[in-house]
């Protein structure tokens, strides 16, 4: 039985690897769409599609749906990807080399590396080496969820679902590895810089001992450096600069000698030669579009896309069962493994039946077991997110107790401090004393001087501080001039007074 199931699970696998695999980038000008097919002598596109969105008089939604039924392109093995400026990287170094204890501390650092709450993010990182004793340079990506939900959105629209969702400096950082960094013989201390160029940004990545160590986003792309060369070639000049600066300050004992151009490169004329004698660099033009098979009927490069770059997609499409950042939103990728799971069943089922039907009583065995366990997982997958639901009640009521503990009579207070120092030419409409210590004062005077001795009068109050005009609007009715006020202050310091 273990040889025999050995044996239909490399034959799945083999069906697998071969079954073609489209890549989705929706982007911030380009629409790019791309089949590819992966076997052990390498990558081959088969079909390819490159629209601008100013272009696309539909929804993007529906362009998709016309494009994959023009295409005939298989709606179940679908990956999208974000573009490196969508997302933000962060150079880590928590003090562990454990995996779980590192998963722990980023999970807890988190909230400190973006100004968006967990809820609004996805996140995903990678170890990219161990420099100091016990502990760990780790690469973090951070990526806004609307961001992402936006993406698998559209491409639910169109009645496909994405796969994965993967960031496109590791696609770029693939194919580059494979076809040239493999063949670089460095030193410990030499680096390779990589800046592939796309129509509205460029990506600048730095490879170390074989690995992708830096990226940094440059927004300066195609459309800028070839219809406006002139004007832009410095800037971009500049941001290079900055960006290996960065770089060095991140890894001082390392240093870079050779940086390569990619994407649209190769149509900037003499973008290696400039950037060779200002940099102080030798620089090379690659181009992705010589190291993978295209078939004879696609066309990947005219005139329209010169602008573009396919680095990304070529890398992802060579990698895509192997890599290691996934923006995939957590509910979504427990989903998908659900759904797999139940897809390699009943593929398992086919296989099995079509082999061997003498052995068709086991085969059901098999399924059934699957699937009882299937149940169970969302069986439990049920209790955890009930007993997920209470905890998160119970800390939101503790939360709710700690703030009214917290307020320690602030409100009663600060009323009587409003009352206190309020001049008789001024009138309140509207007193808001907000949780995050924060008082708005709406109201009317006849003359705006009377505001300014109001806000002059509360600064001087032991009670509030940052005391601001937010606004003030002179208006006119029945022949009488008012003025109608915003008064925001901070009441931190009333508790000292308590």
């Amino acid at each position: 039985m273990n040889f025999l199931s050995d044996m239909l699970r490399n034959i799945f696998n083999t069906i697998r690897k071969i079954k073609p695999i489209v890549i989705v980038e929706i982007g911030n000008d380009w629409l790019k769409i791309v089949e590819g097919k992966v076997r052990a002598n390498g990558a081959s596109i088969t079909k390819a599609s490159f629209i601008k969105l100013s272009q696309i008089k539909d929804s993007i939604p529906d362009k998709i749906s016309e494009v994959f039924k023009g295409m005939k392109l298989d709606k179940q093995a679908v990956i999208t990807y974000l573009p490196r400026h969508l997302v933000t990287v962060r150079i880590l170094e928590p003090p562990s080399i454990d995996p779980k204890e590192i998963s722990d501390i980023i999970n807890l650092q988190i909230g400190k590396q973006t100004p968006y709450s967990k809820e609004e993010i996805v996140y995903s990182y990678k170890t990219i080496g161990r420099e100091k004793e016990g502990y760990t340079k780790i690469m973090l990506v951070i990526a806004k969820r609307n961001l992402i939900d936006n993406r698998i959105d559209a491409l639910s629209k169109a009645s496909i679902e994405a796969r994965e969702v993967a960031l496109s400096s590791e696609g770029v950082y693939h194919w580059f590895n494979i076809f040239y960094l493999q063949k670089l013989k460095l030193q410990d201390s030499q680096a390779v810089i990589l800046v592939d160029i796309d129509s509205n940004f460029s990506d600048f990545l730095v490879m170390h001992k074989g690995n992708f160590r830096f990226s940094k986003n440059i927004l300066i792309g195609a459309n800028q450096l070839i219809e406006e060369k002139d004007t832009y070639i410095n800037k971009f000049i500049d941001e290079l600069k900055h960006s290996i600066n960065a770089f060095y300050e991140e890894s001082r004992a390392i240093k870079a000698i050779k940086l390569f151009l990619s994407g649209a490169a190769r149509n900037i004329k003499d973008l290696e030669i400039i950037l060779s004698q200002q940099l102080d660099l030798p620089c090379e033009i690659i181009d992705a579009s010589n190291d993978v098979k295209v078939a004879t009927n696609t066309a990947i490069l005219n005139d329209d896309t010169k602008f573009i770059s396919l680095s990304s997609i070529f890398g992802i499409l060579l990698k895509y069962q192997k890599l290691e950042f996934s923006l995939l939103p957590n509910e979504k990728r427990i989903q998908k493994l659900m759904e797999n799971k139940r897809k390699n069943l009943t593929m398992m089922g086919i296989l099995f039946s079509a082999i061997m039907m003498t052995l068709s009583a086991l085969i059901l065995i098999n399924i059934y077991n699957k699937n009882v366990y299937i149940a169970q997982i969302k069986q439990k997958i049920a209790l955890i997110k009930t007993d997920s639901d209470e905890i998160d009640k119970m800390r939101l009521s503790v939360s709710l107790i700690r703030d009214r503990l917290d307020a320690g009579g602030d409100s009663i207070n600060l009323l009587n401090e409003i009352y206190r120092t309020i001049p008789g030419e001024i009138y309140l409409t509207d007193i808001s004393i907000e949780r995050r210590k924060q008082v708005i004062l709406k109201g009317r005077a006849s003359v705006m001087s009377d505001i300014f001795k109001f806000v002059t009068t509360l600064e001087k109050s032991p009670y509030f501080e940052n005391v601001k005009n937010t606004s003030a609007t002179a208006k006119k009715e029945d022949n009488n001039e008012y003025t109608d006020f915003e008064i925001t202050a901070s009441y931190e310091k009333s508790n000292n007074h308590q």
